[in-house]
């Protein structure tokens, strides 16, 4: 894998094209042998009722979107956020243009909200925006991967909680490969998972939500529902996939790597992917309620 520049350099030694996203054609070769051992997630043709124009009373609406550096600022899935009208969104990819892009268009309407440029990979930005305030927001370092992770710890109508924002590391080699690093990173994943988890307060209840880089049968995703956790994206919508990416030929690769995951002191009433925005990851959602464990 290249070494992230410096911090505080400016510089990036990330050899990606700008777009799209973490996921470059080497991804496309990965994947295509990845089709050969374990199908992907085609989408679900079955029918569902229209999602819930805003969260009942006593729910809350919390999202995630990687945003993908590579399109900062674009308007379509700015407004693929906003038309799912979240109370809290969760943001991986961010960067500058993303940040001012979003608060111009959106900053009447989450008054609480931080951004972290990135530094090293330009798919390493991180930010938050929320209609309820933030307490306190702790920055986890990379340790594994490439990318840091956030702790964050809000006052909402359901109480204070925490959100665990992550973007765990892809699945690439050291060497660059993206075949050997579907089968090498896994542990990887599962160690800044393991790590990441040490941070957070186990009194407080708790949401974990971001780029998981994997679906729901990695080491990471096994790790947190064997432990409790339920994957609200994956209640409510199966193994649909939420990243895509169109290859020659008319096929499209698709695999279900967002995730949104809830202790044992909310339920998910509700939770979708919205078809919408020019991302390569979709935005994800789910209504939570509070409960006593």
């Amino acid at each position: 894998m290249v070494a992230p520049a410096p911090a505080d350099s400016g510089k990036y030694t990330d050899r990606r094209p700008p777009s799209p996203s973490f996921h470059t054609p080497s991804f496309v070769r990965f994947a295509l042998v990845v089709l050969i051992v374990a199908p992907t997630a085609c989408g679900s043709d079955r029918l569902r009722p229209l999602p819930p124009t805003q969260p009942a009373a006593g729910q809350i609406r919390v999202m995630s979107y990687n945003v993908n550096f590579g399109i900062a600022g674009d308007p379509p899935s700015i407004a693929a956020l906003a038309g799912a009208n979240p109370d809290i969104v969760v943001l991986q990819e961010t960067n500058e243009v993303w940040e001012r892009a979003l608060v111009a268009a959106l900053g009447t309407r989450f008054l609480h909200r931080r951004f972290r440029s990135p530094s090293g990979w330009p798919a390493s930005g991180f930010g938050i925006l929320s209609r309820f305030p933030i307490i306190a927001l702790d920055e986890l370092p990379a340790v594994a991967g490439p990318f840091i992770a956030w702790r964050i710890v809000l006052d909402t109508p359901l109480g204070r909680i925490q959100i665990l924002n992550l973007h765990l590391r892809p699945p690439m080699s050291d060497g660059g490969s993206w075949v050997v690093g579907f089968w090498s990173t896994r542990e990887v994943r599962l160690q800044e998972l393991q790590y990441h988890l040490e941070s957070l307060d186990k009194k407080l209840p708790t949401l974990i939500a971001g780029d998981f880089n994997e679906d729901g049968d990695g080491l990471a995703m096994r790790h947190l529902t064997d432990r409790g956790f339920a994957d609200a994206i994956a209640t409510h919508r199966g193994d649909d996939p939420t990243w895509s990416w169109p290859i020659s030929g008319g096929i499209t690769l698709r695999f279900q790597l967002d995730h949104l995951l809830h202790d044992a002191h909310f339920v998910a009433v509700a939770a979708d992917i919205v078809e919408g925005g020019r991302s390569d990851h979709k935005p994800i959602w789910a209504d939570l309620e509070r409960i006593d464990p």
